[in-house]
């Protein structure tokens, strides 16, 4: 039960976030948004940066957990590579609000958030990382800094405009597959070896 009303707290939030800067939403709304009273949504929150910081962290400790998971398979980068498309592209189907969450309000946020929030981003640009050391050595993936593309490869699945590419749900294999092949087509080392 408590754990259903958290839930309900929390999908409110990103609702209501999604569409309002974090400035604009009052504790009042979410708890209204949640059909449960602000004591009860203070019970679980003791305020709304501390709810934020949930939503926000929760997020990113998602994407975090699921590339360790996948770093540590026993399959070739490129195929570890599209299975990081396809999580990533099917979890924000999943919670296209939390994208417009990020978009609305991160620069509203304490330094401190911010600079938290980058901690944690520079985690999963580490881990990609690792699955680009392995497509070089593979000899699948350039000889380029292996940090720089691992940003490359996450700026492109958390672009400010993931939300546009990802509204028609329905396709989103085929979507999975056009972002898995644009990603492959500039990091191939094939495309290097045609250079020469």
């Amino acid at each position: 039960m408590a754990e259903d009303t958290k839930n309900k707290i929390l999908k409110s939030a990103v609702k209501l976030f999604s569409k309002n800067n974090y400035h604009a939403v009052s504790m009042t709304e979410i708890a209204d948004g949640a059909n449960i009273s602000k004591g009860t949504l203070y019970w679980y929150f003791d305020s709304k940066e501390e709810l934020f910081r949930e939503i926000a962290f929760d997020g990113i400790n998602h994407f975090n957990n699921l590339f360790k998971d996948i770093v540590q398979e026993d399959s070739r980068s490129d195929e570890k590579i599209r299975e990081i498309v396809k999580c990533v592209l099917e979890t924000l189907v999943k919670h296209l609000g939390i994208i417009d969450v990020f978009r609305n309000n991160v620069e509203l946020i304490s330094r401190d958030f911010k600079d938290t929030i980058e901690a944690k981003h520079q985690k999963n640009i580490e881990i990609v990382a690792q699955i680009v050391e392995q497509g070089i050595d593979e000899g699948l993936i350039k000889s380029e800094n292996p940090a720089d593309i691992s940003i490359m490869i996450l700026s492109v699945l958390f672009t400010s405009h993931t939300k546009e590419l990802l509204d028609d749900a329905e396709n989103v294999e085929k979507k999975i597959n056009f972002i898995y092949g644009f990603i492959m087509n500039g990091i191939s080392r094939k495309e290097q070896q045609d250079e020469k």
